[in-house]
């Protein structure tokens, strides 16, 4: 038997003679302990930390051998048939006894669930409280913490009478979660039911034994950890990602800190009990944590050193966490703090200054885009604050972005869902709130909806504040209108990138290379040094050009718009292309090339190309009295004309219209134009294209009754039958699971109703069927629609589709939209087909000298079943649909040169993701080292187009309001407020019936392509762009823009780069084409072009 001698002691343990701790006075509680070795002690002389210790052990285990063995049991006796008779019988006679336990327990279960849930105000006044009393617990054991570890107790002290009132709350609260819960076993074996197993059992085993332990009162310090859940509840911080961010790092530096100190000192105050406990060293608690932190630091004074055995181990083991968390969380913890001084301001606005809020997603390369282009030269000095406001913490490489433009951009933490936020930035004072997307999101239709939420909050907060937004759907962007306060007439603009992206590349497709005049003109570009007489430069002159608005001085008033036109044009060296109309006292229609009857009036606002705004800006001053000889224009300025002054006071009053344009639509009774003369027009049009026209309810497009898919499903052979010349074939990678890309608004520009019947083409879908089938719904009632289940990677699919005489091949693709993938692997599919396409040979194969004729391709011959893919108005018969018998087939005798004999040759649109993967498209771009994709070939002759280059709109639309009506005007085919509604209402086109006004929306001039060397323009016999601009306009009334012009030879593809805006010396070529804009009743010229394309090319 172990003597008492060794086990007692003499005196109360005194703190390290090196260091020199002062207890306030507050934690100086008199205590009433005495030694184990003292007369009236229980067990005297002997130690009973093992029965403290096993006291908690036994419940722990106890209980979890109890429900261990209630499972087993409950689980066998459902599994032995042999008993449930019994049990039937039983609960038979017993039923109203058993419904009732059933329903206390129920009900009490459902209490304590309401009693102890955070989601319910009693259930988050007692989570406060019990996180209270577990500081209490912390706080009541470092003053313990000062007596022997173990000892007698002649009566009850005041801190352990209220450490032990704190034990009994949270036995009950346990009791409380173990009553609510629905898995018995897991709250059992909770971290905090642990530490209530070692905390609560020793209190009451001290309260019947008047024996006291220290033992692990400090793994209260463990309940540190639910620090941010209580803030949460206290609303000390609103869902602040960073604050939760921080207040969770410091509560496991804290927690574990703690708890390592709370170890130590047990460990060394007791001893070794291997040596009987003879080499305890008297520690005190904060000396613990001193030694701990020093520790974690690495520094290591040495002024602290441990003596125990198992003291030292702990600490080797405690190194290996400890250092871990201080090296990842502390410096983390400063991070925080310094960037919440940096990031957590507010804006101070400068009277007479504006500044604009940007949001959404920001990452560096979204930001620098927008910046690069907000702030670009061309637009002269731009004396505005960007302020970007994101609810996340910049990283290193953004953080430096921001440091470079730290003049004129502020980065704030914070979301514009929380209206302090909001005030943070002045919202209610900002010029606009820029919206921008994320067009990498997996979830295309959660980002606009996330997006849609930002308008929302910001309009409740501030209605009169501009909003400018881009969206990734079409459906999302009608969803706007239903938005309170959001008017047109403010400003409040959206992008619909996938709308713009499917526009540029499909009027792409009628009109080759207009993607790349168009994205030259909406896009900023700084010049570069031009190096020789080469087709680059001619290009990159033409790529400096912009579009810019200005209302047009009162010595415009009165002319017809080619009349304006020429003018800006020989006088000012700017290019006309539209203006924005007033047909009545709210009614605005952007125009462009309208007819001659459309007359100029006073405020009319014109649209202009030109190099730089101080250019664009002649068209405001001109006087035809002051500047009628004028030779300097860069010295051009504003004259003393009264008429001149009203102008320029007024013109920034008149820069937003009144309400939303209705986007290139003809007022329906316009000056100088009856109903009557109409009508005439109507009936001579119907008469010219034999056959009644299918439009839909709102006028701008072409439909026709929705048909199934299968029913205009083709195979190779059926496809190798039909004779495709001039069609449109597009390759679309996806699979089931992807996200869609919209394809209705691919194909409304190619249904424009303002293109008569002959001028549609046939497109060709090839792709996945299960991806297709789900794309269908979008498209099903457009015309001259046909689908080919395959693989735009099978050669056999493509000469089925004979690329070889289609006008163009677009390739599009929903598989690589993931910002997960790396960045050069983004465009594998589409760089796959380039290569797969270049070396195809077509060798020359059977064929008729002529395509379908106007009658066979409408669906007006003997009864087409695939009426649908050729205009479907009248199908006639019903018959099989994969029945191809009745569409004209190629005899097998006859003989004709392909248009194209070669891959290379083929016209070719694909879609980029990465911009920098153009290298792999074009072999030529390979060998240059392009800075940017505007400046490579591939992208100045029109092959490929990238979604990047629509980024630079948001701020194009800041400082021109009116840039997304042009931009709706001239790609999309038509946008107006009806069509909008509609696609809001229920996402579909539906069918109108024919009538004047209807067939008045039709008068809208198109874009086209036409030859020097065909009619009408090789009747002009022009030398240079000047001579062809105004003898086009008078003799025509086309509008010519551009030129498409053969790259320099050696060119064995042919192919052809964009001049956008020529100047007016430049001679013209026989092999150029123009870019220009034909009024409607000017179409017969674009059949006839069509008519001779396509007898040339076979």
């Amino acid at each position: 038997m172990v003597t008492a001698s060794i086990y007692t002691y003499t005196t109360p343990p005194t703190f390290a003679p090196h260091i020199h701790w002062h207890i306030p006075m507050a934690m100086k509680i008199p205590h009433t302990y005495t030694p184990i070795s003292h007369t009236h002690c229980l067990y005297r002389g002997h130690r009973l930390w093992w029965a403290f210790l096993l006291s908690s052990l036994s419940v722990f285990l106890g209980g979890l051998l109890a429900l261990l063995l209630w499972k087993v049991a409950h689980r066998g006796f459902n599994s032995i048939g042999i008993f449930r008779p019994r049990r039937q019988r039983w609960a038979h006679r017993q039923s109203i006894s058993v419904q009732t336990d059933f329903n206390l327990r129920n009900a009490l279960k459902e209490w304590a669930f309401s009693v102890i849930s955070a989601q319910h105000l009693p259930g988050k006044v007692l989570m406060v409280l019990i996180f209270c009393f577990n500081i209490g617990s912390i706080l009541t054991y470092i003053i313990l913490s000062t007596d022997p570890v173990e000892s007698c107790m002649k009566e009850y002290s005041i801190a352990f009478l209220i450490d032990l009132s704190f034990n009994i709350c949270h036995l009950l609260y346990f009791g409380l979660r173990f009553l609510a819960a629905q898995d018995k076993l897991t709250v059992w074996v909770d971290l905090r039911s642990l530490v209530d197993f070692f905390t609560i059992t020793p209190s009451l085993v001290t309260l019947f034994s008047r024996r006291a332990w220290l033992g692990l009162r400090f793994i209260r310090a463990l309940h540190i950890l639910e620090l941010p859940v209580v803030l949460q509840i206290l609303n000390v911080f609103n869902s602040n990602s960073t604050t939760l961010k921080l207040s969770r790092l410091v509560a496991i530096l804290t927690g574990t800190l703690l708890t390592s100190a709370g170890f130590i000192h047990l460990l060394e105050n007791s001893g070794d009990p291997w040596l009987d406990f003879s080499n305890p060293q008297p520690l005190h608690y904060f000396e613990c944590v001193y030694f701990l932190v020093v520790t974690m630091s690495t520094v290591g004074y040495g002024d602290v050193e441990l003596t125990t055995t198992l003291g030292r181990l702990f600490v080797i083991i405690f190194i290996f966490i400890g250092l871990g968390l201080f090296a990842n969380f502390v410096p983390e913890v400063v991070q925080i703090i310094i960037n919440r001084k940096r990031f957590d301001g507010s804006f101070t606005g400068v009277s007479g200054k504006t500044h604009v809020v940007v949001c959404g997603h920001i990452t560096l390369s979204s930001a620098s885009a927008f910046m690069k282009d907000f702030l670009h030269e061309d637009r002269g000095e731009v004396d505005v604050k960007v302020l970007f406001l994101g609810n996340f913490r910049p990283n290193q490489e953004l953080e430096a972005f921001f440091l470079r433009w730290f003049l004129k951009v502020t980065f704030y933490q914070g979301s514009v869902m929380q209206r302090r936020d909001l005030e943070r930035v002045k919202m209610h004072k900002a010029g606009a709130c820029l919206i921008i997307c994320d067009r990498f999101t997996s979830d295309q239709h959660k980002e606009d909806a996330a997006n849609l939420m930002r308008v929302i909050a910001i309009k409740q907060y501030c209605p009169n504040t501009r909003i400018i937004v881009q969206m990734l759907k079409h459906n999302s962007k009608a969803f706007l209108q239903n938005v309170p306060n959001w008017d047109w007439s403010r400003g409040d603009a959206v992008i619909c990138l996938a709308e713009l992206k499917l526009g540029f590349m499909s009027q792409s497709c009628l009109v080759p290379g207009l993607s790349t005049l168009l994205t030259n003109l909406f896009t900023m570009q700084s010049e570069i040094e031009q190096d020789g007489d080469t087709w680059q430069n001619l290009y990159r002159e033409g790529l400096y050009n912009e579009i810019y608005t200005e209302h047009l001085s009162p010595s415009f008033i009165g002319m017809s718009f080619a009349q304006a036109s020429k003018l800006c044009f020989l006088k000012l060296r700017l290019l006309l292309i539209g203006i924005e109309y007033q047909s009545g006292d709210q009614d605005f229609n952007v125009l462009v090339n309208p007819p001659s009857h459309i007359k100029i009036k006073l405020w009319t606002l014109g649209f202009l190309i030109a190099s730089n705004a101080s250019d664009a800006r002649r068209a405001s001053m001109y006087c035809s009295v002051c500047h009628r000889d004028i030779k300097d224009l860069p010295r051009m300025r504003p004259c003393r004309c009264p008429e001149q002054k009203d102008v320029s006071s007024n013109t920034s009053a008149m820069s937003l219209g009144f309400r939303r344009p209705s986007l290139g639509v003809l007022p329906f009774s316009p000056e100088g134009e009856t109903l009557r003369e109409r009508e005439c027009v109507w009936e001579q049009q119907q008469q010219e294209e034999q056959q009644e026209v299918g439009l839909d309810s709102t006028g701008l497009f072409h439909w026709c009754p929705p048909v199934p898919l299968k029913d205009i499903s083709l195979t190779r052979q059926s496809a190798s039958t039909l004779a495709l010349q001039d069609h449109v074939v597009v390759c679309v990678f996806g699979d089931g699971g992807s996200s869609l890309l919209g394809l209705g608004d691919f194909m409304m520009p190619l249904r424009a109703s303002s293109l008569t019947a002959p001028e549609l083409r046939t497109v060709v879908f090839l792709g996945d069927p299960h991806y297709f089938s789900r794309e269908w719904a979008n498209i099903h009632y457009f015309p001259n629609i046909y689908f080919l289940p395959g693989s735009p990677l099978c050669g056999a699919d493509l000469r089925a589709l004979r690329v070889q005489r289609c006008a163009m091949v677009v390739v599009l693709s929903s598989l690589s939209s993931s910002s997960d993938i790396e960045p050069s692997m983004q465009d594998k599919e589409t760089i796959h087909f380039c290569v797969n396409l270049y070396h195809i040979r077509f060798s020359p194969e059977p064929g008729p000298r002529c395509t379908l004729s106007h009658t066979q391709r409408h669906g007006h011959g003997q009864g087409l079943e695939l009426g649908h893919g050729f205009g479907g108005h009248n199908r006639g018969p019903s018959h099989d649909p994969l029945d191809f018998s009745h569409v004209p087939t190629i005899p097998e005798k006859a003989e004709v040169t392909p248009a194209h004999s070669a891959g290379t040759t083929v016209p070719l649109l694909v879609e980029l993701v990465n911009s920098s993967n153009v290298c792999f498209v074009n072999e030529a771009d390979s060998q240059e080292d392009s800075s940017s994709l505007t400046l490579s070939q591939a992208f100045s002759v029109g092959s490929v187009f990238s979604v990047d280059l629509l980024d630079s709109l948001v701020a194009a639309t800041y400082f021109n309001a009116n840039v997304p009506g042009l931009i709706c005007t001239l790609v999309t085919g038509g946008d107006t407020p009806l069509l909008e509604a509609q696609l809001a209402e229920d996402n579909q086109l539906r069918g109108g019936e024919m009538s004047v006004k209807m067939w008045a929306l039709r008068q809208r001039s198109k874009l086209a392509q036409l030859a020097l060397q065909d009619e009408p323009l090789c009747s002009l016999a022009c030398e240079d762009f000047k001579e062809l601009f105004c003898q086009a306009l008078d003799s025509l009334e086309i509008l010519c823009f551009g030129l498409y012009r053969l790259l320099d030879p050696p060119n064995p593809s042919m192919k052809r780069f964009v001049i956008t805006n020529p100047s007016a010396e430049l001679p013209l070529l026989p092999s150029d084409r123009v870019f220009c804009s034909v009024p409607f009743h000017q179409s017969h010229l674009l059949t006839l072009r069509r008519a001779k394309t396509i007898s040339h090319r076979l």
